[in-house]
């Protein structure tokens, strides 16, 4: 299975490639016309272009490719921008491919600075060398060029960020799944251990809550569900994060929270569960168990912080239900 960093790698090498071929050609082109500047600059473009091809390939992070994209395209319209000083004639079809290429290569706010930097400055160029109906064609076409792609992007953006949220939050409750808690624990102990703060692991469970959609329905489950979730949303400080197993289990991550202060905030949510009316079921009680990585005690897993959450959850339904217990 291979990484998003190595897909978005290969793709953007692909269009790199396909750059490197077409901007070839354009260097053949003009040397069989005698346009010797032009060669050079397009030879200058094909090695670039055939360069940053291979380093996609191996591009370790979305933001240093990224990064990579937005310095081989500046230098790439800079060569051309250079070149128009003497050849704005020639150069205006080679300027709108490289600014729609920015659109599929850089992020949409770079790629639109990028490109009205491009035209301002290749306008002022192409208006001294140019009839004036030939620079007003140009400027139409670089704007329709930039305002389809654009929106092209602005819209894709827009798709992906609504996939990534999609997959990594429990539709029922809103928070987030038990796959983006496996890999956000990872993470968290990482930092914890770079910062030598304690790292806090809530799981919260509903007192029996399989007898609640016998006696509620589905409907009355998935309700309760919902305003349970809120309420954890509305008592966890910036910075804390919720998840839900798509079952009946919530977590609670809790950055910077050593023992005592994970025992504090579960019994205070603890006792608000006890307190408050629900839908539906009016009252109901919760279980919490809590797990605590104290980055000075030696090496702790995520699936090991994850356990002993579980242990202590156990353990207060062992013990009779509605309470809350610390792994140790």
């Amino acid at each position: 299975m291979k990484t998003e960093v190595q897909l978005q790698g290969q793709v953007v090498g692909s269009l790199y490639l396909l750059a490197a071929i077409i901007t070839a050609i354009l260097g053949i082109q003009n040397y069989r016309y005698g346009v010797y500047p032009l060669v050079y600059s397009s030879s200058i473009i094909t090695l670039i272009f055939v360069g940053i091809a291979c380093y996609a390939q191996f591009a370790y992070r979305i933001s240093t490719l990224e990064r990579t994209n937005l310095v081989a395209l500046s230098v790439t319209i800079s060569v051309v921008l250079v070149q128009s000083l003497s050849h704005a004639s020639q150069l205006a079809y080679w300027l709108p491919p490289l600014g729609l290429f920015a659109y599929l290569a850089l992020p949409l706010s770079q790629a639109r600075i990028l490109n009205l930097l491009s035209l301002s400055i290749f306008t002022v160029l192409f208006a001294v060398q140019a009839p004036l109906l030939n620079v007003f064609l140009f400027i139409s076409c670089y704007t329709l060029m930039m305002a389809f792609a654009g929106t092209f992007a602005s819209l894709h953006q827009s798709r992906s960020r609504t996939l990534v949220e999609l997959a990594i939050h429990e539709p029922v409750t809103g928070a987030y799944n038990i796959r983006h808690l496996e890999d956000t624990l990872n993470k968290e102990i990482c930092r914890s251990g770079r910062t030598e703060k304690p790292l806090s692991l809530v799981t919260l469970e509903i007192d029996y809550f399989d007898q609640v959609e016998q006696l509620h329905g589905l409907n009355g489950k998935l309700d309760l569900l919902q305003h349970v979730s809120e309420t954890l949303e509305g008592m966890i400080r910036a910075g804390d994060t919720q998840y839900f197993d798509a079952d009946k289990r919530f977590y609670l991550l809790l950055p910077c929270t050593p023992e005592e202060g994970v025992l504090v905030i579960a019994e205070r949510i603890r006792r608000t569960i006890e307190e408050s009316a629900w839908p539906e079921v009016d009252n109901i009680t919760a279980s919490l168990g809590c797990s605590t990585y104290l980055p000075r005690k030696g090496d702790l897993t995520s699936q090991q912080l994850l356990e002993g959450a579980h242990h202590a959850l156990s353990e207060a339904h062992r013990n009779g239900h509605n309470r809350v217990m610390h792994h140790d």
